[in-house]
């Protein structure tokens, strides 16, 4: 938990902000209050990306899917939203807990018991978002609470509903984002994505608990990508009765892994009692510091009996305590393996019904694709309707020899026959021909003959160099349908069909063609490589402009932070894209330049960090830099920070310091 900063609101939506508990690619979290004293947990999108449509969109998903899940005992729930404010935010419930990933970077891997509470915690939870048609596609241990009583799963900003077929119906089809030492082997791949993909997250999870570290890490984010696809995760280090729990997830093959629901008959109801006592030491450490900060203020706290968590005194207008509604599940009570999960009351949305939702409504369901079965009724129309000309040519011309009264055997076999002829002739006109734009769902593809203000659409298979259809809106044919739908290249209208199509063009070099300001990609060093949306972290590259219809890399020269570039181009001038990147080190130290003022933290024969600094506050300052790696000669007497990429050889550095 930091402080907040003295520029920071103080207030954001009904919340007074108290401080910050983390962050992540599109925004912060912070711990706030409402005004009866409910502590909550805040995340607000950061300042970059306000102005971004696209970004507030996905913003506004997120609140959308995390209230789908909020009954869940295994989830914090929503509590209130504003997508539409000048700073959008979402405030979920506060429990005290350290996240998995600082219970293991503060003490190391799990006990057997804990693990194994652990990996029913997160079935159970799983088997929850599942059952809610909800796949969370993110879970790692920074996104897992180990709360008093058990397991909170959270942070649903890239959760998806699966589409008809098992994939994910989202507008960024097969964007790389995530961790991807937690992501399935599919997700890297840009196979279709569902349920099973979280539980291939779950035993990556489950083993870094019970070993201190991801079975797939390495040194550069293309070989933990490739880990993940074709490695093997060694779980002899795992207790001897959780390996086949954990090998049930982590097949290559999606379709052979464990449902959550299975995972969790097997492994059964776990040993009743506290976390290790190490994990509670962190939330006591956690719910000290809360009170602290109460105090500091004139307040006191209270753990409620649901486990939220209230501050009272002034200024506070208490709501009471609330006691649990029907029956709760809390992990280490008695349970049969088998039994389902009790599902609990939904939680609602606004009493009024304003829940927002984008501008122009929400898209209508994906239509399935129906070529084919108007193909196949076609043929059988055409067979129907041949046979039919035949009887009817053979009743009309009797055979010779045959009187005008006499009844042949073809006659007496239309007597047996008691329909009539405009029933069947109704019954077996052909449906009119497909119309590829008027039958077209989210998923199909298009070539495009045409140009960037007219379109010339043909359908074809989903391959580079095609429009992938990504939202379809009907009744209208305003093209600005399409602004809050994501990694739109251009829009279709139909004045026949009365509606608007969102194509998105599919780029060979992959889905960073469509990343967006603020966001991160991660690709090999290579020519023609292909490169992915990745989470932001250490050796990924920020977005910092996007530019369309540009491939000249020196209009990027403005750009603060700017070291890197990477450029798409098409048959299309309006189709190129220009990336202007930063590449994420480990500190501020990557960037410094001469004469620069730092503030350094540690010792730095042991690793110190360094961070940008005013001078007056700062304790060293930047003396010379190369862009050689360990070239302690180059620094003379001075100190010296050094770092090189083991992905790309040109982002390495050698930089001198003083004291101050």
């Amino acid at each position: 938990m930091r402080p907040l900063r003295d520029e920071e609101p103080r207030r954001i939506g009904p919340y007074r902000v108290l401080a910050e508990l983390g962050e992540g690619g599109m925004g912060r979290v912070l711990l706030a209050a409402a005004d009866d004293g409910q502590l909550v947990a805040l995340k607000v999108m950061r300042p970059h990306l306000l102005h971004d449509a696209q970004f507030r969109f996905r913003f506004r998903r997120e609140v959308i899917t995390s209230r789908e899940v909020a009954a869940s005992p295994w989830t914090a729930a929503v509590l209130a939203s504003d997508e539409d404010a000048p700073e959008p935010w979402l405030a979920s419930e506060f429990f005290h807990g350290p996240t998995l990933a600082e219970a293991i970077g503060a003490n190391g891997p799990l006990d057997e018991p804990a693990s194994r509470r652990l990996m029913h915690g997160l079935a159970a939870g799983l088997a929850d978002v599942h059952r809610h048609n909800v796949v969370h596609r993110d879970l790692k241990p920074s996104n897992v609470i180990l709360t008093e009583d058990g397991v909170k799963i959270i942070d649903f900003g890239i959760a998806r509903v699966p589409g008809p077929q098992g994939d994910a119906t989202i507008t960024e089809t097969g964007a790389l984002v995530g961790a991807p030492a937690y992501m399935s082997p599919e997700q890297i791949t840009k196979r279709p994505v569902g349920p099973p993909s979280d539980l291939f997250s779950l035993g990556t999870s489950v083993i870094t608990a019970g070993t201190g570290q991801s079975p797939f890490d390495a040194e550069s984010l293309f070989d933990i990508m490739s880990n993940v696809v074709n490695g093997r995760p060694d779980l002899r280090a795992l207790p001897v009765s959780l390996r086949p729990l954990v090998e049930a997830c982590m097949d290559k093959d999606p379709d052979r892994r464990v449902t959550a629901a299975d995972l969790l008959a097997r492994v059964g109801e776990p040993l009743a009692g506290p976390w290790p006592p190490s994990i509670a030491a962190l939330e006591a450490r956690q719910r000290d510091e809360v009170a602290d900060l109460a105090r500091r203020n004139g307040w006191d706290t209270q753990v409620r009996p649901d486990r939220t968590v209230v501050m009272f005194g002034p200024g506070f207008v208490p709501a009471g305590d609330p006691m649990p509604e029907g029956p709760t599940v809390v992990q280490g009570a008695a349970q049969d393996a088998g039994d389902p999960i009790p599902e609990g009351p939904t939680t609602p949305y606004p009493p009024d019904g304003s829940f927002p939702h984008p501008p122009g409504g929400l898209p209508p369901a994906p239509k399935p694709d129906r070529t084919i079965l108007y193909g196949a009724f076609a043929i059988v129309a055409v067979i129907a309707l041949a046979g039919l000309v035949f009887l009817l040519g053979d009743r009309d011309e009797p055979e010779p020899g045959s009187g005008a009264g006499e009844e042949s055997e073809e006659t007496s076999a239309y007597e047996d026959w008691d329909g009539d002829w405009d029933s069947e002739t109704t019954a077996t006109e052909p449906e009119p021909e497909p119309d590829p734009i008027r039958d077209a769902a989210i998923g199909d593809c298009f070539y495009d003959y045409g140009g960037e203000f007219e379109a010339d659409l043909e359908p074809a298979y989903c391959d580079d160099g095609t429009f992938e259809v990504v939202d379809v809106f009907y009744g209208n044919t305003d093209l600005s349908s399409c602004d809050y739908t994501d990694r739109v290249s251009t829009r279709v209208s139909s004045s026949a069909h009365d509606m608007v199509l969102c194509l998105s063009y599919r780029h060979g070099y992959g889905d960073a063609y469509h990343a967006e300001v603020g966001e991160c990609v991660f690709g090999p060093e290579e020519a023609d490589s292909v490169w992915y949306v990745i989470d932001c972290q250490t050796g990924a590259f920020r977005v910092l402009e996007r530019l369309p219809g540009e491939s000249d890399m020196d209009l990027c020269t403005d750009s603060t932070y700017y070291n890197h570039a990477f450029w798409f181009t098409t048959s299309e001038t309006y189709l190129d894209v220009l990336l202007c990147l930063q590449y994420i080190y480990p500190d501020d130290m990557g960037y410094a330049e001469l004469n620069n003022c730092m503030y350094m933290s540690g010792d730095p024969s042991a690793g110190a960090t360094y961070t940008f600094s005013d001078c007056d506050g700062a304790n060293v300052y930047v003396t010379g830099r190369t862009d050689e790696y360990e070239a302690s000669g180059f620094c003379g007497n001075d100190g010296w920070s050094t770092w090189a990429s083991s992905d790309f050889a040109v982002h390495r550095y050698t930089v001198c310091w003083r004291y101050l």
